[in-house]
C-alpha cells in the first residue's frame, strides 16, 4: 500500500530556510489505522489539560481519486499540508512523530523484502509486546524520554517565560534520538541497566548518532547544508547540532549538545575533559570521536570521486553522493558493531574493538579507515594506545559443522558452550547462559550480501563493592559474543569483557570497576538508589524516578540504570 506522510525537518523556530516539512513513503508496513497505528507502532495522544485520550488523526487509504493513503485531521483536511503554525495541530504531532520514529526504524533494518541494510534483521523491542507506543504530548516538562516498563516513548512540551510552548515531539532530532534508545535497548538490552557509566554513554552516544544519520536522509538539510558549507562536514553545522530549539528555548544556547566537540578523557584536558561518572556529558566523547572519523571518510571520498571524474566534477559537486555512500558505511558499522558487543557491562574500548571487528570482516580493505578509528581513541584517551584495539578474528577453531541447529536448538548451543568454555572464556564451575542466537542478512563490501550467526554467552561476576552501607560485594554480567559464518561454521570474530582475560582487558576492568563504584555513589547521594520494594510504587510496579537494586545471596544487583537516560541529562 502506498502511503505518504510527512515529518519535522528541523525545529520550528529555526528551521533552516523555512523548510519545516517533508514527504515519507513507508514501504515495509502493511497495515495502518487511525491514530496513526500500525503493526509496530501506536499512537496515544493525551489532552494537554484534561489528561484525557484524544482522537486520533484518520487514516484514508488510496482509491480511484488519489492512489496514495494519507491521514487526515478531525476537519477532513490532509495533515500533509500542513503550514506554518497548522504544525502545532495535534493531528499534525500524532502523524509526524509516528513518521519521525517509523523513518527511524529504516534507518538500521533498511527497507523492502529483505531489509539487509545495516542490521540484516528487522527492528525487535526488548519488551515482550509488539508495539512501540507513542506519546506526542505526554505532559508539560522540559524533557524526553524511552521508557522501557511502559513500552513507550515519551515527549513532553515546556513554555519558556513569553514565548509560544516548544514541543519536543515537533524535534527530529529528539524523536531521533529516543527511538534510537529504543531500538538500541532491542539491540543490547543488557545496556539498560548496567552500572558502568561507559555503557549507558554508549547508548546516548548512538541515540545521538542516529539522530544525525537522521539528519543526512533529509534530502531538504542535505542539500542547504553542503551549499552553506561548501560540501564538508568538518564544522559545526545544522547537522551536529542536536535539538537545537530546546537547547535554545531552555538553556540560551544554540544547542543542547553538538558532535563536532575535542571532548576527551584526558584528565588535563582542561574544559574538554569530561565528567565520567556522567553518562549523557560522557558520551561526547564517543561520538565526537565517531564523527570526526566520518568527517575524515566523507573528505577522502569527495576527493577519490573527483578523481574518478579526471577534473569535470569538483569535490563540491559530488559531495552529496560522497555523503550518501559515507553514511551508509557508517550507519552500517557503528549500528552492527551493537551486535558484536559481549553481554553486559561494556566500556568504550570494547564498543572500539566491536567497531574494528565489524569493519574488518565487512571492508576488509578499508585498513586506512580504521586507522582513523584508532588514532580517534587513543587521541582522546578512551585507549592508551592501538594495541589495546586489537580484535581476535579468524580465530583457531574448528568450524561448526551445522551453524543452523545450533541457531534452533537451544539443547545444542548450550552443550556447545558447555563444551567450548575455553574458547568463550567461560569460567570453570561457572553457571552461564546461552542468548537466543541470531541469524543475520548483512551487505557486505560492493553490497555482497553474506550471513552470520552470533553467539552470546553471559554470565554474573562477583567484584568488591565498596558503596557504603551496602552489601561488600556485587554482580555484574559479562560475557562473549562469537560470530560465525553461516556458510561453513568459520569464527569470524570474538568479543569479551571477561575479567579473567590478561593483558590490557585486565586494566580496563579495573578503571570500569573504580568508575562504576563513583557512578553508584553519586546515584546513592542523589537518594534515586532504592533497594528491594522501596524501588517499587503500591501497584508493585517499578517507580520511574528510582533505579532499582536488589540483594541476591548476600550481593548488590542493579537494574533500571538506563532511567538516568533523559533528554535533558547532565545539560543542567
Amino acid at each position: 500500500m502506498k502511503v505518504r506522510i510527512p515529518l519535522m525537518v528541523q525545529d520550528p523556530a529555526i528551521a533552516l530556510d523555512r523548510r519545516m516539512t517533508e514527504g515519507f513513503d513507508p514501504v515495509n508496513e502493511r497495515i495502518y489505522l487511525d491514530g496513526p497505528v500500525a503493526e509496530r507502532l501506536a499512537v496515544l495522544d493525551f489532552d494537554p489539560e484534561t489528561g484525557k485520550l484524544v482522537k486520533g488523526a484518520r487514516f484514508v487509504g488510496p482509491s480511484k481519486h488519489r492512489k496514495t493513503g494519507h491521514f487526515v485531521d478531525e476537519n477532513g483536511k490532509d495533515v500533509y499540508d500542513a503550514k506554518g503554525e497548522e504544525v502545532y495541530s495535534p493531528a499534525f504531532m500524532q502523524v509526524s512523530s509516528f513518521a519521525t520514529v517509523l523513518k527511524t526504524i529504516y534507518l538500521f533494518e533498511g527497507t523492502g523484502e529483505e531489509k539487509i541494510d545495516t542490521l540484516g534483521r528487522p527492528v525487535k523491542w526488548s519488551f515482550n509486546a509488539p508495539q512501540l507506543l507513542i506519546v506526542p504530548r505526554a505532559g508539560e516538562n522540559p524533557n524526553a524520554y524511552y521508557h522501557r516498563d511502559s513500552h513507550s516513548l515519551q515527549f513532553y512540551f515546556f513554555k519558556p517565560r513569553d514565548k509560544k510552548k516548544v514541543y519536543t515531539c515537533l524535534s527530529r532530532d529528539i524523536i531521533a534520538h529516543e527511538t534510537g534508545h529504543a531500538i538500541v535497548d532491542g539491540i543490547a538490552p543488557d545496556l539498560m541497566d548496567a552500572c558502568t557509566p561507559h555503557s549507558l554513554a554508549v547508548h546516548e552516544a548512538m541515540a545521538d548518532l542516529t539522530a544525525l544519520l537522521m539528519a543526512f536522509n533529509s534530502h531538504n538539510l542535505r542539500e542547504a547544508v553542503l551549499k552553506k558549507t561548501g560540501g564538508s562536514l568538518k564544522e559545526s553545522t545544522e547537522f551536529t547540532s542536536i535539538a537545537e530549539e530546546f537547547g535554545e528555548r531552555r538553556y540560551l544556547r544554540r544547542y543542547l549538545r553538538n558532535l563536532r566537540n575535542e571532548k576527551t578523557l584526558n584528565p588535563k584536558g582542561g574544559r574538554e575533559c569530561v565528567d565520567q561518572r556522567e553518562p549523557h556529558d560522557l558520551s561526547q566523547v564517543l561520538s565526537g570521536a565517531l564523527y570526526n572519523v566520518l568527517a575524515q571518510i566523507h573528505e577522502k571520498t569527495k576527493k577519490d570521486y573527483s578523481a574518478k571524474s579526471e577534473g569535470v566534477k569538483s569535490e563540491f559537486s559530488v559531495s552529496g553522493k560522497a555523503l550518501y555512500d559515507t553514511s551508509r558505511w557508517f550507519k552500517r558499522m557503528i549500528f552492527r558493531a551493537l551486535d558484536y558487543l559481549p553481554p553486559g557491562e561494556i566500556s568504550f574500548a570494547d564498543y572500539g574493538r566491536a567497531l574494528i571487528a565489524v569493519d574488518t570482516i565487512a571492508y576488509p580493505e578499508n585498513e586506512e579507515w580504521r586507522k582513523w578509528i584508532r588514532n580517534e581513541f587513543v587521541r582522546r584517551w578512551i585507549v592508551r594506545d592501538e594495541t589495546a584495539l586489537a580484535v581476535e578474528t579468524k580465530l583457531d577453531t574448528q568450524p561448526i559443522r551445522d551453524v543452523q541447529n545450533l541457531i534452533d536448538s537451544d539443547w545444542a548451543a548450550y552443550d556447545f558452550a558447555n563444551k567450548h568454555r575455553d574458547l568463550l572464556l567461560i569460567p570453570e564451575g561457572i553457571q552461564f547462559q546461552v542468548r537466543p542466537r541470531l541469524l543475520v542478512h548483512k551487505k557486505y563490501d560492493k553490497d555482497i550480501v553474506k550471513r552470520e550467526c552470533l553467539f552470546k554467552v553471559l554470565w554474573e561476576h562477583v567484584e568488591d563493592n565498596e558503596l557504603s552501607g551496602y552489601p561488600k560485594e556485587r554482580l555484574i554480567t559479562v560475557g562473549t559474543t562469537i560470530s560465525f559464518r553461516y556458510e561453513d561454521g568459520e569464527a569470524l570474530a570474538r568479543l569479551t569483557n571477561s575479567p579473567q582475560k590478561q593483558g590490557h582487558l585486565k586494566d580496563e576492568y579495573e578503571e570500569q570497576r573504580r568508575l562504576r563504584t563513583e557512578f553508584l555513589k553519586r546515584l546513592d547521594d542523589r537518594g534515586i538508589l532504592l533497594v528491594g520494594r522501596q524501588g517499587y510504587g503500591f501497584d508493585g510496579r517499578p517507580l520511574i524516578s528510582a533505579i532499582q537494586a536488589q540483594i541476591i545471596g548476600g550481593r548488590l544487583k542493579l537494574q533500571g540504570t538506563g532511567k538516568t537516560l533523559q533528554i535533558l541529562g547532565g545539560a543542567e
